[in-house]
Order: C-alpha cells, then sequence, then structure tokens
C-alpha cells in the first residue's frame, strides 16, 4: 500500500504526539503529505438548579479556549511535520464529539491512512464518553493505526511455554 495522505488525529497528549512522529515516518516513507486533525471541544457544564445559565461571553470565551487548544495541537503536529520534511495541512473543527469530524476529514481529504494514539479500555473518558479511537475504527472505510502507550498495555493471557 502506498501512501500519499495520512490523517494524524491529535489531542494534545504525549501518546497524540508520539503518533504523529509515526505518522510523519509513515507519510516521509510516501507521498510525504499530512493531514493534522485537532477537533475543538468546548466543556460546559449544566449550572445548579436554581443557577443562571452561562452568558453569551462565557460561552464565546469557551469556543475560544477550545479553538486555541486545537491550534496548538495542530500546531505541534505541523512542527513533527516540517521536521520530517513532509507537507502538512490543518484542520480544526469545532465540535462536541471527535470521532464523526476526524472520519469526515480523513475522508474529504483523501487519506490512505489515519493515525492516532489511544489509551485503551482502562480510560475513565471511555466508560463516560465513548472512546474516540473507537469510534473511527468502527466507522472509517480508511485503515486506521491505533498506537498505545506500553506501559498502558494488559499482559498477554498466557505464558510463552505453557500450555493452558
Amino acid at each position: 500500500m502506498f501512501l500519499e495522505r495520512v490523517c494524524i488525529a491529535t489531542d494534545g497528549s504525549d501518546l497524540a504526539v508520539r503518533a504523529a512522529q509515526m505518522g510523519a515516518l509513515l507519510a516521509r516513507s510516501g507521498a510525504g503529505r499530512i493531514v493534522a486533525v485537532a477537533v475543538a471541544q468546548p466543556h460546559f457544564h449544566l449550572p445548579e438548579s436554581g443557577a443562571a445559565a452561562p452568558g453569551s461571553q462565557a460561552v464565546q470565551a469557551e469556543f475560544a479556549r477550545a479553538r486555541q487548544a486545537a491550534q496548538a495541537h495542530v500546531d505541534t503536529v505541523l512542527e513533527i511535520a516540517r521536521q520530517a520534511g513532509v507537507s502538512c495541512d490543518a484542520e480544526t473543527p469545532l465540535a462536541s464529539a471527535p470521532g464523526p469530524d476526524i472520519v469526515r476529514l480523513a475522508e474529504e481529504h483523501g487519506c490512505d491512512l489515519i493515525v492516532m494514539g489511544t489509551h485503551g479500555p482502562n480510560d475513565a473518558n471511555r466508560r463516560l464518553m465513548g472512546s474516540v479511537a473507537q469510534y473511527v475504527l468502527a466507522n472509517s472505510a480508511i485503515p486506521v493505526l491505533l498506537l498505545r502507550d506500553p506501559r498502558e498495555a494488559s499482559q498477554p493471557d498466557f505464558i510463552e511455554g505453557v500450555a493452558s
């Protein structure tokens, strides 16, 4: 499989940076093009009963914070791509759930592979909101490469040389 364009989905975590480095290496072995995607996710909290909902200034400030964070995440991927000598486009859509936008943008840009980090089944966010990596893996027609932190990998169910 010849990789013309690699989509790197990032949330700015250390694991996402490692995935970006791997994605850049893979892109460099092909046509050398990357699409960096960081979804700007605003976080709102429901007010306690009787409390007023956030005003429009607070809402706009949260949107700005989310966009700024997403831009910082893609800026990191842009720098990794620059150092690897590959071209990079950046996308920072605004959404509450990143998975659909990652898949959509990878398809729109004609990507051959999606690379992203995942924290695996022990991630508390997965229990609460669902795993972004799980969504992308289940809903993408494009192959997906998930990188895990080796320190978080579960031990195998077998021991070498011992039959069960």
